[in-house]
């Protein structure tokens, strides 16, 4: 118990809550888990702020380590995955090893989440329609238009990395605001959580957000103010790439069209666009193209998670096609192994050597 307190005054009198302990780190985690609107104001960008509880102790997947699982996985109502780890200031762990374990996490999960994200709310929503949850929790109105910006945002790395603490070290608090102050897309910050007790059963808590630097927000509000990408300005930004590369861009969005499709585009630094066809009666995402930059390369995914999901009965017919170009054999096996979750991808130079039937086979990604 430490000497700092909080005062209510009730009724004429003075009550005194002061700081204590919590007795171990669970309980902290069950506090966070059964109460999320208590980082909500800090762990996201809305006005009238949401979370939603995907998952506590949720596995990460890594191709060298087993039984990782990251403390606590939320989503916002922007669809913005939201990493909670938390720790005790009692542990004392080196807080180099705390940051490593949660971008380890954050690593990994982004490329294997896809599927795991829609299930885990699934299972949280219990008799419950999944959409019908949802918009009870985020105030969702298109569930599947939510979860299409749920996997972008996973594709792209637009994640929010939150440490928790009844209080944090003065090293790692440094630690968490270079990071986020650094980092393009991901949102480092860090929460300090003490709790107040007084008599009986009065408890309240204190949240306190840390790394949201003057510098951090700058910097993140000048890249949020991107314009989402058009068909004009992509293309433009091909301009300076091989012609090839340019006509492929140009053959998808002709392939979308021509079957009745539409798009949907991105608004992060690199110029990017998803290709949607009616599957079945079904709007779903096929293909996404990523342009790359002067530092990498672009790339052109095959979206079977998004597939996966709509279409269990096709995806095996989907993936066979896929691996039907040589270099994604073995990727594709690997998203099959891991329940359809990844992107198999080409870079575009190679692809652009390729006929549309072999990029997009219309007798299984189509009405046609």
């Amino acid at each position: 118990m430490t000497d700092q307190a909080i005062f209510l005054a009730i009724e004429g009198q003075l009550i005194a809550l002061r700081q204590t302990d919590y007795d171990n780190e669970d309980v902290l985690q069950r506090v966070l888990a059964q109460f999320p609107e208590l980082i909500a104001g800090v762990a996201t960008s809305d006005e009238r702020p949401r979370l939603l509880l995907v998952r506590r102790e949720m596995p990460v997947t890594a191709s060298d380590s087993v039984g990782l699982s990251l403390d606590h996985l939320f989503i916002d109502q922007a669809g913005t995955p939201v990493l909670v780890e938390v720790k005790r200031a009692s542990d004392t762990r080196a807080r180099r090893e705390v940051v490593a374990q949660m971008l380890d996490y954050a690593a990994n999960g982004i490329t294997t989440w896809q599927n795991d994200l829609r299930d885990a709310v699934a299972q949280a929503a219990g008799t419950l329609d999944p959409a019908q949850y949802l918009e009870q929790q985020l105030g969702v109105g298109d569930a599947e238009a939510f979860w299409s910006t749920v996997e972008d945002n996973l594709r792209a790395g637009r994640i929010r990395l939150i440490f928790l603490a009844d209080r944090l070290a003065p090293g790692l608090v440094r630690i968490i605001e270079f990071l986020n102050e650094q980092m393009r897309d991901v949102e480092v910050l860090g929460v300090e959580l003490p709790q107040y007790t007084g008599e009986g059963d009065q408890v309240a808590y204190v949240p306190r957000v840390v790394g949201r630097t003057a510098a951090a927000v700058d910097s993140k509000q000048r890249r949020s103010r991107r314009a989402p990408w058009t068909e004009a300005t992509l293309i433009a930004a091909l301009e300076q790439r091989e012609p090839i590369v340019r006509a492929l861009v140009e053959r998808l969005i002709a392939h979308v069209k021509a079957r009745g499709g539409r798009f949907s585009w991105g608004s992060g630094g690199t110029a990017g666009v998803t290709g949607w066809y009616s599957v079945d009666g079904k709007d779903t995402p096929v293909w996404n193209i990523n342009v790359g930059d002067g530092s990498t390369r672009g790339q052109l995914y095959f979206l079977l998670p998004e597939y996966a999901s709509r279409h269990p009965v096709r995806i095996d017919s989907l993936a066979v096609a896929v691996a039907g170009i040589d270099e994604l054999v073995g990727k594709v096996e690997q998203v099959r192994a891991r329940g359809w979750s990844g992107w198999p991808s080409l870079p575009l130079e190679r692809a652009a050597g390729m006929p549309d039937r072999v990029l997009v086979p219309v007798e299984v990604a189509t009405d046609d």
